[in-house]
This record gives C-alpha cells, sequence and structure tokens, in this order.
C-alpha cells in the first residue's frame, strides 16, 4: 500500500529534525517512492510503500519525539478510478 505522509514541526525543533534526518534508517518493508521539503519551513512529504506494519510502526517510531506525522493511505486516481468503474 502507498502511503503519504506529512511530518511537521515545532520551529525549535529543526536542530533535532536535522539530526534525525542525518542518521534515519529506512526498514526493511519500507520503499520510499520519493520526498519533498517544503520550502518555507518546518514540513516534509514522503511517498513511500508498505505492507508492514512493524516496518511502519519501525519508520515512524523514532520521529514521534520531534514532530508529528500524518499518515494517509493513498492510490493512484487513475487506477482508483478503474476500480470505481468496475462497481
Amino acid at each position: 500500500m502507498l502511503y503519504m505522509e506529512i511530518s511537521s514541526w515545532e520551529p525549535q525543533n529543526r536542530d533535532k529534525i536535522l539530526e534525525h534526518f542525518k542518521e534515519i534508517k529506512v526498514p526493511a518493508g519500507i520503499t520510499i517512492v520519493n520526498q519533498w521539503v517544503d520550502l518555507t519551513g518546518s514540513r516534509y512529504f514522503i511517498l513511500y510503500e508498505c505492507d508492514d506494519a512493524e516496518a511502519f510502526a519501525a519508520f515512524n517510531l523514532p520521529w514521534s519525539d520531534v514532530c508529528y506525522i500524518e499518515s494517509v493511505p493513498v492510490m493512484e486516481s487513475t487506477k482508483f478510478m478503474s476500480l470505481m468503474s468496475k462497481k
């Protein structure tokens, strides 16, 4: 399943966030599709594939002390429309 995550943080946590990025380890079971940084600051977007709840938790838990994470399961719109048209 694909997940779009939006991570946001308080400006005072910027240095902690930078340290986390330097040490990021992507667990087995996570395939990163792409990543983006909000140039106005304090947000990060990542699109990744994951079908393993343990990998999902291992990927997100280390960030819980420095940022807020909103995870949204997503699907390409053409695939979604194809599925819906079959109903």
